[in-house]
């Protein structure tokens, strides 16, 4: 296409010639340099196919063969067909069918093409024929070159599209990535969509100009990739600063932060790998599911050793630069070992929590069962007992009164084991406390306690079974205290809700002096609520009474 898709070195100085040559030595050395950062990505295939098209169409030009020529008069347009491929494909390759159908198009314009292309405003003696050329300027030449510039110029519109569009959903590594291609390509599509109209007839203001300005932005494009290849490669000496900041991260999330500042993406997380499961938790212990690859992020592991230490999750962007990922991720490897011992150790702290909370809820079990047992089993048999012998007083008659007598004391010693039974049963679990709450069971233990006890509390909803119990037995066993040891004349119960906090307080004025000492009843219930997650203190100063506090979590 004329002052378009071709441009003519015929009669040019060899000074004149440099630029023209250089453009495509820059995109064959950036596409080097691409292959070598990776090797597996298209870019730097394309880069290279790029330079030597150009190079080669070039060359071809100034070759005194009519066939030649016009194969170097297609190669010129192949370049930039395949520079088209590279911008939608850069970095990770063409992600849609849609994308696919734009980036074919180019390449075929460049085939039908061919016939209404010409050598520009090189001198008509020097000038080659094109071998299979049309006249461009009447019938069906006109037309079909009319047609190849509207083609050209709506395949650009829609590589425009797809361009701004994947900037706009990009994360902010994704952009760091795309920065050396996107916004250079969107500059090029525009000029060259404006040079396509101009030769078409429309009034843009420059004329060809446009046509001169799209090729010295087609010479600077691999400049401006080899500048962002060199920004990665800065980027990656900023490891250095990570290990100097990697030197004190004892405050939670530091290490995340430094790596993420590293790798200038913000959606950073690391997750430790846990030896026992083979799996991964994150700096509170939870459990990490690492992506499967195919999404926004992917995940490098980190190993010391041969040995998986953790995993960095981030964003999938970022694959086009591994080699700072992983030097990141060495620099962070000795940190991110400490930071999984602690994970570790919280991990095993929860275990811990869990089988300290299921041992309590099996001896709620237990004595459950045995309470059950105690009601359904011997107390049963002590009240059929009681009433047989009642039965068997009532038949003796007034002239037996020694069996008489020894009948009576065993009815009422029967009586007495029956009521031993149900407040031993009493004692295990309070059955008031199952059928009307916390509340309502404190106030009965108040009121059989030989020590005055005053009550206040205040509890919203329905609190869990576990819990209920605990508090339940911290009174008891401080309102038992306060009546066997502090010889106190009165009690303070305190029962408060804040939250997801249950608080419990039970102050009396005795003795004091009372401790938490191994083998005690105190110790007994501070273990009770360490496993739910509670904490019990005991204030105890000889002479001034003792205060007895309990929390407990509820939410």
């Amino acid at each position: 296409m004329a002052g378009v898709l071709a441009v003519s070195v015929r009669g040019e100085s060899p000074v004149g010639l440099l630029p023209l040559y250089s453009a495509g030595l820059l995109f064959v050395v950036a596409g080097a340099v691409a292959s070598g950062r990776r090797p597996d990505s298209l870019t730097g295939r394309l880069l290279t196919a790029t330079g030597f098209a150009w190079l080669l169409g070039q060359t071809l030009l100034v070759v005194p063969n009519a066939l030649a020529a016009t194969i170097g008069l297609a190669l010129l347009p192949l370049s930039l067909a395949v520079l088209a491929h590279l911008a939608l494909a850069f970095p990770n390759g063409l992600e849609s069918r849609a994308e696919r159908l734009i980036a074919a198009v180019p390449y075929v314009l460049v085939l039908v093409g061919v016939p209404v292309m010409d050598f520009g405003d090189c001198p008509e003696p020097e000038c080659p024929r094109n071998v299979v050329g049309l006249d461009v300027n009447q019938g069906l030449g006109r037309l079909w070159y009319a047609a190849l510039l509207i083609g050209a110029a709506l395949t650009g519109v829609c590589m425009l599209v797809v361009l701004v569009r994947r900037w706009r959903r990009a994360s902010v590594a994704a952009r760091r990535v795309l920065l050396p291609v996107v916004p250079g390509a969107c500059l090029f599509i525009v000029v060259y969509i404006v040079a396509l109209l101009s030769e078409l007839g429309l009034p843009t203001g420059m004329g060809t100009r446009w046509a001169q300005g799209a090729l010295l932005l087609l010479g600077v494009a691999p400049v401006v990739f080899l500048g962002g290849s060199l920004r990665a490669r800065l980027a990656r000496a900023q490891v250095g600063r990570l290990v100097v900041e990697l030197g004190d991260v004892s405050a939670e999330g530091a290490l995340r932060d430094a790596v993420a500042r590293a790798l200038g993406d913000p959606t950073v997380t690391l997750a430790y790998a846990v030896a026992e499961s083979g799996g991964y938790v994150d700096g509170h212990g939870r459990p990490v599911e690492l992506p499967s690859g195919e999404g926004a992020q992917v995940v490098t592991l980190i190993e010391r050793a041969s040995t998986p230490v953790g995993a960095l999750i981030h964003d999938a962007a970022l694959r086009d630069d591994q080699a700072h990922v992983d030097a990141v991720c060495a620099a962070a490897g000795l940190a991110l070992e400490n930071e999984r011992l602690h994970a570790e150790v919280l991990v095993r702290l929860a275990e811990v929590r869990a089988s300290r909370a299921r041992i309590v809820e099996a001896a709620d079990v237990a004595r459950q069962r045995v309470e059950r047992n105690l009601h359904d089993g011997a107390q049963q048999r002590l009240v059929n007992l009681a009433l047989t012998v009642g039965m068997a007083r009532s038949k003796l008659g007034s002239g037996h009164e020694d069996v008489e007598d020894i009948l009576g004391r065993a009815s009422e010693e029967a009586a007495a084991a029956i009521r031993e039974l149900r407040e031993l049963a009493r004692g295990l679990h309070p059955s008031i406390l199952n059928e009307a709450g916390l509340v309502a069971a404190v106030e009965s233990a108040a009121e059989r306690s030989p020590v005055p006890v005053e009550v206040r509390a205040s509890v919203d909803g329905v609190l869990p079974a576990s819990v209920e119990a605990a508090a339940y037995y911290v009174v008891a066993e401080s309102l038992a205290n306060a009546g066997k040891h502090a010889q106190a004349s009165s009690v303070r119960v305190c029962i408060d809700h804040h939250g997801n906090r249950l608080r419990v307080e039970v102050a009396d004025d005795g003795v004091g002096g009372a401790e938490l000492r191994p083998g005690l009843g105190l110790e007994g219930l501070a273990d009770r609520l360490a496993a739910l997650d509670g904490c019990l203190e005991v204030h105890s100063v000889p002479g001034s009474g003792t205060c007895v506090r309990a929390e407990l979590p509820c939410g």
